[in-house]
């Protein structure tokens, strides 16, 4: 393993929405005391289901008072990219994300398109990507199980990593989607190198059917086994990791969960 101080976790504004919207700064206080040292968010909507959002400059200046770093910011779904890319380096981000390629919400079925359609979308990523560039921050591409889908022969990360080059859109994975679509979370990031530099921390309930339950749950209460695939993961990358569950029940406890199995995992090895 890898000798120096302990390896910085971050949370993800999703997992504490909930609380997040009664108690902004409290919440982050809380987070910082389970030892949380930066904190991810969005610079605007990021969906339906998640309309409001702080003012970032805000956002920022409570990260800062809570004692927790700007983590990795997420960019709204507006294509006004040379404008959020410097607020996001006026907030002292460093990586900057894109939460999924729009064309796998505009058909009949979510998460499918073609490899057609994906190429066209990836010109606006190239957009994304000068944009970044400009400011002097990393674009990275987060994965959904649909990534990992060939299209026409290739995945959509395949697609991405084979017309950029690294440092032009590198990747934030998500290794509870990756497992969901069957992917081994190791030989991924193994495969990927040092063009993954963020990670998301989730588990998967597998007895989990319907619309009716929490199919993502905080690490160490699924079937991932984080507690052993953990010292792994830092053995193969230096990515900034972040604990993130979508709409859990508690996000709070959630997020107590997960640091305490992540950090746990980390302390014995």
């Amino acid at each position: 393993m890898r000798a120096g101080p302990p390896r910085p976790l971050g949370l993800t504004s999703l997992t504490v929405a909930r609380e997040l919207a009664a108690d902004y700064a409290g919440t982050l206080r809380r987070a910082r005391s389970l030892g949380y040292s930066h904190f991810g968010f969005p610079l605007g909507p990021q969906s339906p289901r998640h309309p409001a959002v702080r003012d970032p400059g805000e956002v920022a200046a409570l990260c800062r008072a809570a004692g927790l770093q700007v983590g990795v910011v997420r960019l709204a779904h507006d294509d006004d990219y040379p404008r959020q890319m410097e607020m996001a380096a006026k907030l002292g981000a460093s990586i900057v994300a894109q939460s999924a390629a729009d064309v796998f919400f505009t058909g009949e079925t979510r998460g499918k398109t073609t490899r057609t359609a994906f190429e066209g979308w990836m010109e606006r990523l190239a957009v994304m990507a000068r944009a970044a560039r400009e400011e002097g921050l990393r674009l990275v591409y987060h994965n959904h199980d649909w990534d990992h889908v060939p299209l026409a022969g290739k995945t959509p990360l395949e697609l991405i990593a084979a017309s950029f080059a690294p440092g032009e859109v590198d990747f934030e994975i998500d290794l509870g989607w990756a497992y969901v679509a069957g992917v081994d979370p190791l030989n991924l990031l193994r495969d990927l190198g040092p063009r993954v530099l963020s990670l998301h921390l989730k588990d998967v309930d597998a007895s989990c059917s319907g619309n009716d339950c929490p199919r993502f749950v905080a690490p160490g209460e699924g079937g991932m086994d984080y507690p052993a695939l953990m010292p792994w993961i830092d053995r193969v990358t230096d990515a900034q990791a972040y604990v993130e569950v979508d709409d859990p029940v508690d996000g709070m406890e959630a997020a107590t969960s997960g640091a305490r199995t992540i950090l746990r995992a980390r302390a014995a090895t």
